[in-house]
């Protein structure tokens, strides 16, 4: 228990007492139920291998047996240590900086892209830590600099070096999850009390960005082109955009659960970043608003969390994590509906995949983590009864 200045406690609570925690627990659990399930289904679609390690569906299953564990467990870690005398956000950043920067020197090429780290079965993807640690690092950082957030030159000009570093170690691999860095910390940067007119340098930056490696990349711009294109075009990169729109249009017609017919050769990532057409075909209507309101009620706890936390550390830290959740799921279903081209970015908590899944999890308890804490009025001592002094 932590005796505040303004004449209050922080304590944290159990579990058992904390009901937006536990509400955010489950909401994330059934989640990633929701996505076993599904990584299943799309496992009809493919021949047995060798080796069980190979097989993405028992993998998953194995995923998320740690996903539970994690936040099961996560959530008792304090988060205010982040920003003690250990400072673990440098820990974490520096972490996440090393692994993102040997992912370019000895990374595991997926679709001639260098994003994964491989050894033998086991593969880590270090953009989906480089995306927590980034947002850990500037909610502590902009949490202590109250006093000089409007400080062009001491506060945003540290913090855009620090989103500057992060983007350019994936853009070249991986353009979507640098837009997703980008977004996310400007979003925490603006909330924490950055003046919104010091962000012309990060929009010209974003702009040469944008020409230099998706203008200028014919791949990329084919992709950006494929979003305007009929059904019926043969521009190889509008295939799966295409393929995954009439997915969602024959959803339940007449496929169910385990009846679709997109995951055998039609659709290709079908459980990665298509996987909520796979849920639009076999489920449904029914089964795309159980998802979309899952993701929704996750998001309105995770508001809840940011307006009940006891300092502005826990607020930033809950919002921008929330945030990066929320902007991940609304560009992997902008994808799949032909809003957006083709970026590789996975469902949260539903797509296959390991280190994503992780960090949704690990994400999830920090803010379950914050709500924990409870700000409470600090009894006065009782005043000392008139007259017992001379009684004696």
């Amino acid at each position: 228990m932590d005796e505040a200045k303004d004449g209050t406690t922080v304590r944290r609570v159990p579990l058992r007492e904390n009901l937006l925690g536990q509400g955010l627990i489950l909401t994330a659990l059934a989640l990633v139920a929701l996505g076993v399930v599904m990584v299943y289904s799309t496992a009809a679609g493919r021949g047995r291998v060798s080796h069980w390690y190979y097989r993405r569906e028992l993998r998953q299953l194995l995923f998320a047996a740690a996903a539970v564990v994690v936040l099961l467990t996560l959530w008792r870690f304090d988060y205010r240590w982040f920003i003690g005398r250990a400072r673990l956000w440098c820990v974490l950043l520096a972490l996440a900086v090393v692994s993102s920067t040997l992912v370019l020197v000895k990374g595991h090429a997926v679709g001639n892209r260098l994003r994964w780290l491989r050894w033998g079965p086991v593969g880590f993807q270090p953009s989906e830590l480089l995306k927590f640690a980034v947002l850990v690092a500037l909610a502590a950082f902009l949490s202590r600099r109250r006093e000089r957030l409007r400080d062009f030159r001491r506060t945003f000009l540290p913090a855009m070096a620090l989103v500057a570093l992060a983007c350019g170690l994936v853009v070249t691999q991986d353009f979507g999850t640098a837009v997703i860095i980008g977004l996310a910390a400007g979003v925490v940067m603006l909330v924490a009390g950055v003046p919104w007119y010091h962000f012309w340098l990060p929009l010209v930056l974003g702009g040469i960005g944008f020409y230099a490696f998706v203008y200028r990349d014919e791949h990329r711009w084919d992709r950006m082109r494929a979003m305007v294109v009929p059904v019926t075009s043969n521009l190889p990169e509008a295939y799966q955009p295409n393929q995954a729109l009439i997915s969602i249009a024959c959803g339940a017609e007449p496929a169910g659960l385990g009846g679709g017919v997109a995951k055998y050769g039609y659709l290709p990532e079908d459980s990665t970043d298509f996987i909520f057409s796979i849920v639009c075909e076999e489920m449904g209507a029914a089964g795309m608003a159980g998802l979309v309101g899952l993701l929704l009620l996750w998001l309105c706890l995770v508001r809840l969390a940011v307006m009940r936390a006891t300092d502005r550390f826990g607020a930033l830290l809950a919002g921008g994590l929330g945030f990066l959740i929320a902007l991940q799921a609304a560009m992997h279903i902008a994808v799949n509906v032909k809003w957006l081209p083709p970026t590789g970015i996975a469902l949260p908590f539903v797509s296959a995949g390991g280190t994503s899944l992780l960090v949704a999890s690990a994400a999830t308890a920090m803010v379950v983590s914050v709500t924990a804490c409870r700000r409470e009025e600090i009894e006065p001592p009782e005043a000392a009864t008139p007259g017992l002094a001379g009684s004696r």
